[in-house]
């Protein structure tokens, strides 16, 4: 292969890897919501699941989650015999505790007092989380999220040891064959920083300026 067929080679994966790391991210999105609202505002035995759940998943490597439920649940639940579901599933449940730690800091922010509020003028506290505060704290948790957009794509390459056709997989048959260790690496590398920089420097600076907008900030 001509250097050039050799990075249409490796953009042939990065769908794949996108495909992957976006159904993560939704995942973990509605995890760490659920988590974070459980653990302000929930009961005792839901503030108690919800830290547990984000201490144990921000500690244990996503690497160990996805291996364990390939190979350990997968023969007994064939659902986990998928790679791609199984990398999906890792991903966001890894990324729901960091998301959960997002959230709870940007509802944290916003504070408790315009919760008090919206009761005070007649919302039930679901609709006041619904309409009040979830709104505001999307805004205020849009840097965060860029950096854990940029997290699980380059974590997405972990899909590669159970099977799944990603671009670190595409880059390995291309070491393979080209028998080189340069190029391949050197431009998956490449390939790594252009998904990732551009996104979470973008929503950083957007998040910053709505902010400021809003006067959240």
């Amino acid at each position: 292969m001509t250097p050039l067929e050799q990075i249409i080679f490796l953009l042939k994966a990065v769908p794949v890897t996108l495909a992957i790391s976006f159904l993560s991210f939704l995942l973990g999105l509605g995890l760490g919501v659920s988590l974070a609202f459980m653990r302000i505002y929930g009961v005792a035995p839901l503030r108690y699941f919800s830290d547990s759940y984000e201490k144990f998943f921000r500690s244990v490597p996503v690497l160990a989650v996805m291996l364990l439920l390939y190979f350990g649940i997968g023969p007994l639940a064939p659902i986990f015999k998928d790679p791609f579901f199984t990398s999906v599933i890792s991903l966001g449940m890894v990324s729901g505790a960091n998301q959960s730690q997002i959230f709870r800091s940007a509802i944290g922010s916003v504070g408790r007092t315009q919760m008090l509020a919206a009761i005070s003028i007649g919302l039930t506290q679901l609709k006041a989380m619904r309409y009040v505060i979830l709104p505001q704290a999307l805004f205020l948790a849009v840097p965060g999220l860029g950096s854990e957009i940029a997290l699980l794509i380059k974590d997405s390459a972990y899909s590669f040891i159970i099977g799944v056709i990603e671009l670190m997989k595409h880059t390995d048959i291309l070491r393979a064959s080209q028998r080189s260790l340069i190029l391949p690496y050197i431009s998956s590398a490449i390939i790594y920083v252009v998904m990732t920089f551009p996104v979470a420097t973008y929503l950083d600076k957007w998040g910053t300026r709505k902010k400021k907008i809003l006067g959240l900030s």
